[in-house]
Protein backbone atom coordinates (compact mmCIF):
# COMPACT_ATOMS: atom_id res chain seq x y z
CA UNK A 1 0.00 0.00 0.00
CA UNK A 2 1.22 3.89 -0.50
CA UNK A 3 2.87 5.74 2.18
CA UNK A 4 2.82 9.30 2.56
CA UNK A 5 5.68 10.61 3.13
CA UNK A 6 7.06 40.03 20.02
CA UNK A 7 6.26 40.51 23.15
CA UNK A 8 4.58 43.04 24.38
CA UNK A 9 5.12 45.11 27.63
CA UNK A 10 1.86 45.17 30.18
CA UNK A 11 1.37 48.61 29.45
CA UNK A 12 1.57 48.29 26.33
CA UNK A 13 -1.21 46.02 26.23
CA UNK A 14 -3.10 48.03 28.14
CA UNK A 15 -3.27 50.55 25.98
CA UNK A 16 -3.80 49.18 22.82
CA UNK A 17 -7.50 49.90 22.45
CA UNK A 18 -6.57 53.84 22.36
CA UNK A 19 -3.50 53.21 20.52
CA UNK A 20 -5.79 51.56 17.55
CA UNK A 21 -7.93 55.09 17.34
CA UNK A 22 -4.75 56.95 17.13
CA UNK A 23 -3.46 54.59 14.22
CA UNK A 24 -6.04 56.29 11.36
CA UNK A 25 -5.45 59.99 12.18
CA UNK A 26 -1.66 59.97 13.12
CA UNK A 27 -0.99 58.10 9.56
CA UNK A 28 -3.12 60.83 8.18
CA UNK A 29 -0.96 63.40 10.01
CA UNK A 30 2.57 61.80 9.13
CA UNK A 31 1.30 62.25 5.39
CA UNK A 32 0.16 66.08 5.60
CA UNK A 33 4.42 67.05 5.07
CA UNK A 34 5.23 69.97 3.69
CA UNK A 35 9.05 71.66 3.27
CA UNK A 36 8.50 74.03 6.38
CA UNK A 37 7.35 70.98 8.54
CA UNK A 38 10.46 69.04 7.64
CA UNK A 39 12.91 71.65 9.16
CA UNK A 40 10.50 71.97 12.44
CA UNK A 41 10.49 70.14 15.07
CA UNK A 42 8.11 67.08 15.21
CA UNK A 43 7.09 67.67 19.02
CA UNK A 44 3.60 69.30 18.30
CA UNK A 45 3.34 65.85 15.91
CA UNK A 46 4.07 63.49 18.81
CA UNK A 47 1.39 65.69 21.39
CA UNK A 48 -0.98 65.49 18.50
CA UNK A 49 -0.60 61.66 18.74
CA UNK A 50 -0.12 61.57 22.52
CA UNK A 51 -3.60 63.16 22.53
CA UNK A 52 -5.39 60.81 20.13
CA UNK A 53 -4.08 57.86 22.02
CA UNK A 54 -3.98 59.00 25.84
CA UNK A 55 -1.03 59.55 28.00
CA UNK A 56 -0.91 55.62 28.83
CA UNK A 57 -0.58 54.64 25.10
CA UNK A 58 1.99 57.46 24.73
CA UNK A 59 4.01 56.45 27.54
CA UNK A 60 3.67 52.39 25.93
CA UNK A 61 5.11 53.62 23.13
CA UNK A 62 8.10 55.07 24.63
CA UNK A 63 7.54 59.09 24.33
CA UNK A 64 9.84 60.72 22.16
CA UNK A 65 12.11 57.59 22.27
CA UNK A 66 9.43 55.74 20.92
CA UNK A 67 9.20 54.97 16.78
CA UNK A 68 6.07 55.92 15.53
CA UNK A 69 5.75 54.09 12.63
CA UNK A 70 7.11 51.10 13.58
CA UNK A 71 4.87 50.99 16.69
CA UNK A 72 1.32 51.98 14.39
CA UNK A 73 3.56 48.97 11.76
CA UNK A 74 3.13 46.84 15.56
CA UNK A 75 -0.43 46.84 15.79
CA UNK A 76 -1.38 46.17 12.22
CA UNK A 77 0.59 43.15 12.61
CA UNK A 78 -1.20 42.43 16.28
CA UNK A 79 -4.68 42.24 14.61
CA UNK A 80 -3.82 40.36 11.28
CA UNK A 81 -3.91 36.31 10.81
CA UNK A 82 -1.47 34.28 13.63
CA UNK A 83 0.51 32.74 10.50
CA UNK A 84 3.57 34.97 8.31
CA UNK A 85 4.53 33.78 5.01
CA UNK A 86 7.56 34.97 5.48
CA UNK A 87 8.85 34.24 8.42
CA UNK A 88 8.52 31.17 10.67
CA UNK A 89 6.86 31.76 14.04
CA UNK A 90 6.19 30.31 17.41
CA UNK A 91 2.92 28.27 18.40
CA UNK A 92 2.39 26.25 21.99
CA UNK A 93 0.63 22.89 21.78
CA UNK A 94 -2.22 22.92 23.20
CA UNK A 95 -3.62 19.55 23.14
CA UNK A 96 -2.52 15.98 21.67
CA UNK A 97 -5.72 13.85 20.28
CA UNK A 98 -4.50 10.27 19.73
CA UNK A 99 -6.85 9.34 16.83
CA UNK A 100 -5.77 5.91 15.97
CA UNK A 101 -2.87 3.58 15.68
CA UNK A 102 -0.32 5.78 14.58
CA UNK A 103 -2.01 9.13 14.20
CA UNK A 104 -2.73 12.12 16.40
CA UNK A 105 -4.34 15.15 16.00
CA UNK A 106 -2.03 18.39 17.44
CA UNK A 107 -4.06 21.21 18.72
CA UNK A 108 -2.01 24.12 18.59
CA UNK A 109 -2.94 27.55 20.08
CA UNK A 110 -3.08 30.77 18.11
CA UNK A 111 -2.29 33.95 20.00
CA UNK A 112 -5.04 36.89 20.90
CA UNK A 113 -7.81 34.34 19.20
CA UNK A 114 -7.21 34.98 15.84
CA UNK A 115 -7.35 33.07 12.60
CA UNK A 116 -4.48 31.19 11.23
CA UNK A 117 -4.69 32.90 7.91
CA UNK A 118 -4.79 29.50 6.03
CA UNK A 119 -7.11 29.70 2.96
CA UNK A 120 -8.78 26.35 0.38
CA UNK A 121 -6.28 25.77 -1.14
CA UNK A 122 -3.52 25.82 1.43
CA UNK A 123 -0.92 24.58 3.44
CA UNK A 124 1.81 25.44 6.02
CA UNK A 125 5.42 24.41 6.49
CA UNK A 126 6.61 23.31 10.08
CA UNK A 127 10.07 22.99 11.94
CA UNK A 128 11.28 22.42 15.32
CA UNK A 129 12.02 25.05 17.64
CA UNK A 130 15.04 24.99 20.07
CA UNK A 131 16.22 21.29 19.55
CA UNK A 132 14.68 21.15 16.54
CA UNK A 133 15.34 17.49 14.38
CA UNK A 134 18.02 17.33 11.28
CA UNK A 135 18.67 15.39 8.18
CA UNK A 136 21.53 13.51 7.93
CA UNK A 137 23.37 16.48 6.80
CA UNK A 138 22.92 18.55 9.49
CA UNK A 139 19.73 20.66 8.10
CA UNK A 140 16.77 21.62 9.74
CA UNK A 141 14.08 19.00 8.81
CA UNK A 142 11.04 21.26 7.13
CA UNK A 143 7.65 19.30 6.35
CA UNK A 144 4.51 20.77 4.65
CA UNK A 145 1.19 20.20 6.35
CA UNK A 146 -2.65 21.35 5.59
CA UNK A 147 -4.49 22.18 8.81
CA UNK A 148 -7.77 20.14 9.17
CA UNK A 149 -9.84 22.53 11.17
CA UNK A 150 -12.27 25.11 8.79
CA UNK A 151 -9.70 28.17 7.54
CA UNK A 152 -11.52 30.86 9.57
CA UNK A 153 -11.58 29.37 12.86
CA UNK A 154 -10.29 30.98 15.49
CA UNK A 155 -7.73 30.51 18.72
CA UNK A 156 -6.28 27.39 17.42
CA UNK A 157 -5.39 25.16 14.66
CA UNK A 158 -5.63 21.32 14.11
CA UNK A 159 -2.95 18.75 12.21
CA UNK A 160 -3.33 15.45 11.82
CA UNK A 161 -0.50 13.72 11.70
CA UNK A 162 0.56 10.06 10.87
CA UNK A 163 3.90 8.97 12.83
CA UNK A 164 6.56 6.61 10.87
CA UNK A 165 9.31 4.91 12.66
CA UNK A 166 11.99 6.93 10.31
CA UNK A 167 10.15 10.41 9.86
CA UNK A 168 12.39 13.09 12.00
CA UNK A 169 9.75 15.22 11.77
CA UNK A 170 6.65 13.32 13.25
CA UNK A 171 8.54 11.54 15.63
CA UNK A 172 9.83 15.04 17.15
CA UNK A 173 5.89 15.86 17.25
CA UNK A 174 5.23 12.58 18.83
CA UNK A 175 8.01 13.59 21.25
CA UNK A 176 6.39 17.26 22.19
CA UNK A 177 4.28 17.97 25.29
CA UNK A 178 1.76 20.64 25.90
CA UNK A 179 2.97 23.72 26.32
CA UNK A 180 6.20 23.02 24.11
CA UNK A 181 6.53 25.01 21.05
CA UNK A 182 7.16 24.46 17.25
CA UNK A 183 7.49 27.21 14.39
CA UNK A 184 4.91 27.82 11.76
CA UNK A 185 5.23 29.71 8.15
CA UNK A 186 2.52 29.95 6.10
CA UNK A 187 0.16 29.90 4.05
CA UNK A 188 1.97 28.22 0.97
CA UNK A 189 -0.60 28.80 -1.73
CA UNK A 190 -1.78 25.61 -3.94
CA UNK A 191 -4.78 26.03 -5.67
CA UNK A 192 -7.06 28.82 -5.23
CA UNK A 193 -10.82 27.72 -5.05
CA UNK A 194 -13.50 29.38 -6.42
CA UNK A 195 -17.32 27.99 -6.07
CA UNK A 196 -19.00 26.80 -9.01
CA UNK A 197 -16.07 26.92 -10.98
CA UNK A 198 -15.89 23.22 -12.05
CA UNK A 199 -19.37 21.27 -11.96
CA UNK A 200 -17.37 17.84 -11.04
CA UNK A 201 -14.26 17.65 -8.95
CA UNK A 202 -12.48 14.56 -8.81
CA UNK A 203 -10.00 13.40 -5.27
CA UNK A 204 -7.90 11.03 -5.14
CA UNK A 205 -6.01 10.43 -1.95
CA UNK A 206 -3.53 7.99 0.01
CA UNK A 207 -3.19 7.89 3.16
CA UNK A 208 -1.89 11.33 5.07
CA UNK A 209 -3.16 12.88 1.52
CA UNK A 210 -6.22 13.15 2.61
CA UNK A 211 -6.00 16.38 4.70
CA UNK A 212 -6.00 18.99 1.93
CA UNK A 213 -9.20 16.60 -0.06
CA UNK A 214 -10.82 17.59 3.57
CA UNK A 215 -9.92 21.44 3.04
CA UNK A 216 -11.69 21.38 0.05
CA UNK A 217 -14.42 19.33 1.27
CA UNK A 218 -14.93 21.25 3.41
CA UNK A 219 -15.61 24.64 2.19
CA UNK A 220 -17.70 22.98 -0.72
CA UNK A 221 -19.68 21.45 2.00
CA UNK A 222 -20.31 25.14 4.44
CA UNK A 223 -21.26 26.79 1.06
CA UNK A 224 -24.82 25.92 0.24
CA UNK A 225 -24.86 28.11 -3.42
CA UNK A 226 -22.04 26.10 -4.10
CA UNK A 227 -23.13 23.11 -6.62
CA UNK A 228 -20.01 21.75 -7.11
CA UNK A 229 -20.20 17.70 -7.23
CA UNK A 230 -17.25 15.80 -5.21
CA UNK A 231 -16.12 12.71 -5.83
CA UNK A 232 -13.27 11.36 -3.42
CA UNK A 233 -11.46 8.12 -4.05
CA UNK A 234 -9.40 7.29 -0.56
CA UNK A 235 -7.19 4.63 -0.59
CA UNK A 236 -5.38 2.84 2.10
CA UNK A 237 -4.05 -0.34 4.12
CA UNK A 238 -6.47 -0.85 5.77
CA UNK A 239 -9.60 -0.17 7.50
CA UNK A 240 -8.41 1.08 10.34
CA UNK A 241 -5.87 3.69 8.57
CA UNK A 242 -8.99 5.78 6.96
CA UNK A 243 -8.36 9.18 8.60
CA UNK A 244 -11.18 11.71 8.63
CA UNK A 245 -13.40 8.25 8.45
CA UNK A 246 -16.55 9.89 10.65
CA UNK A 247 -16.25 13.58 9.19
CA UNK A 248 -16.76 11.60 5.64
CA UNK A 249 -19.36 9.44 6.64
CA UNK A 250 -21.40 12.50 7.36
CA UNK A 251 -20.04 14.36 4.32
CA UNK A 252 -21.57 11.32 2.09
CA UNK A 253 -25.98 12.21 3.35
CA UNK A 254 -25.17 15.41 1.24
CA UNK A 255 -25.95 14.73 -2.33
CA UNK A 256 -23.03 16.75 -3.67
CA UNK A 257 -20.48 14.28 -2.05
CA UNK A 258 -19.76 10.59 -2.73
CA UNK A 259 -17.12 8.87 -1.38
CA UNK A 260 -15.79 5.30 -2.19
CA UNK A 261 -12.36 3.63 -0.22
CA UNK A 262 -9.96 1.31 -1.55
CA UNK A 263 -8.46 -0.88 0.73
CA UNK A 264 -5.18 -3.26 0.33
CA UNK A 265 -7.14 -6.25 1.92
CA UNK A 266 -10.83 -5.37 1.68
CA UNK A 267 -12.74 -7.42 5.41
CA UNK A 268 -15.84 -9.21 4.36
CA UNK A 269 -18.74 -6.88 4.14
CA UNK A 270 -17.03 -3.77 3.73
CA UNK A 271 -18.93 -0.64 1.66
CA UNK A 272 -15.49 -0.25 -0.89
CA UNK A 273 -13.05 -2.10 -3.41
CA UNK A 274 -10.16 -3.60 -3.36
CA UNK A 275 -6.47 -2.90 -3.90
CA UNK A 276 -5.36 0.39 -5.64
CA UNK A 277 -6.80 3.43 -7.33
CA UNK A 278 -6.47 2.20 -10.97
CA UNK A 279 -7.05 3.41 -14.31
CA UNK A 280 -10.01 1.39 -14.45
CA UNK A 281 -11.35 3.42 -10.77
CA UNK A 282 -10.62 6.71 -12.10
CA UNK A 283 -12.75 5.91 -15.30
CA UNK A 284 -15.52 4.49 -13.68
CA UNK A 285 -15.92 7.03 -10.76
CA UNK A 286 -14.58 10.04 -11.79
CA UNK A 287 -15.61 13.10 -14.20
CA UNK A 288 -14.52 12.67 -17.71
CA UNK A 289 -11.51 14.58 -19.70
CA UNK A 290 -14.33 14.84 -22.30
CA UNK A 291 -15.77 17.70 -19.65
CA UNK A 292 -12.98 20.44 -20.33
CA UNK A 293 -12.74 22.74 -18.23
CA UNK A 294 -15.94 21.83 -16.20
CA UNK A 295 -13.98 18.93 -14.79
CA UNK A 296 -10.89 18.58 -12.41
CA UNK A 297 -8.96 16.07 -10.60
CA UNK A 298 -6.96 16.89 -7.65
CA UNK A 299 -4.15 14.41 -6.32
CA UNK A 300 -2.62 13.54 -2.85
CA UNK A 301 -0.63 10.51 -1.73
CA UNK A 302 2.91 8.66 -1.39
CA UNK A 303 4.94 8.94 -5.09
CA UNK A 304 3.90 5.25 -5.98
CA UNK A 305 0.36 6.96 -6.36
CA UNK A 306 1.75 9.81 -8.48
CA UNK A 307 3.88 7.94 -10.73
CA UNK A 308 0.46 5.55 -11.58
CA UNK A 309 -1.79 8.09 -11.94
CA UNK A 310 -0.16 11.56 -13.09
CA UNK A 311 3.28 11.40 -12.99
CA UNK A 312 6.19 12.91 -10.00
CA UNK A 313 5.72 16.30 -9.20
CA UNK A 314 8.39 18.86 -10.65
CA UNK A 315 11.33 20.08 -8.64
CA UNK A 316 10.70 23.35 -6.10
CA UNK A 317 6.84 22.19 -6.04
CA UNK A 318 6.01 22.88 -9.94
CA UNK A 319 3.41 20.22 -10.73
CA UNK A 320 5.53 18.38 -13.61
CA UNK A 321 4.69 16.45 -16.58
CA UNK A 322 1.29 14.54 -16.44
CA UNK A 323 1.49 10.84 -17.33
CA UNK A 324 0.07 7.91 -16.04
CA UNK A 325 -3.62 6.70 -16.02
CA UNK A 326 -4.88 10.21 -15.80
CA UNK A 327 -2.87 11.39 -19.66
CA UNK A 328 -4.32 7.97 -20.97
CA UNK A 329 -7.40 8.66 -19.97
CA UNK A 330 -7.11 12.03 -22.15
CA UNK A 331 -7.03 14.20 -19.20
CA UNK A 332 -4.95 17.49 -20.05
CA UNK A 333 -2.56 19.22 -17.88
CA UNK A 334 -5.22 21.60 -17.23
CA UNK A 335 -7.11 19.15 -15.77
CA UNK A 336 -5.24 17.78 -12.86
CA UNK A 337 -3.45 19.35 -10.06
CA UNK A 338 -0.47 17.62 -7.75
CA UNK A 339 -1.03 18.98 -4.51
Amino acid sequence: MFRNSVACTTSFSAARASLKQAVRPARQVCQMSTSSAKSESNAGLYFSLAGLAGIGAWAAMGGFNGDIRSKIQQISADEGDALSSDEFRPFKLKEVRPYNHDSSVYIFELPDNKKSGVFTASAIVVRGAGDEPKDKDGNPVIRPYTPINKPEEKGQMELLIKHYAEGNMTQHLKGLKVGDEIRMKGPIPKHKYKANEFEHIGLVAGGSGITPMWQLMQTISSDSQDKTKVTLLFANKTEGDILLRDQLEALKKDSRFNVVYFLDNKPSGFDGEEGFVTKEAVEKYLPKPSEGKKAKIFVCGPPPMYKALCGPKGEKGAQGELSGALKELGFTQEQVFKF
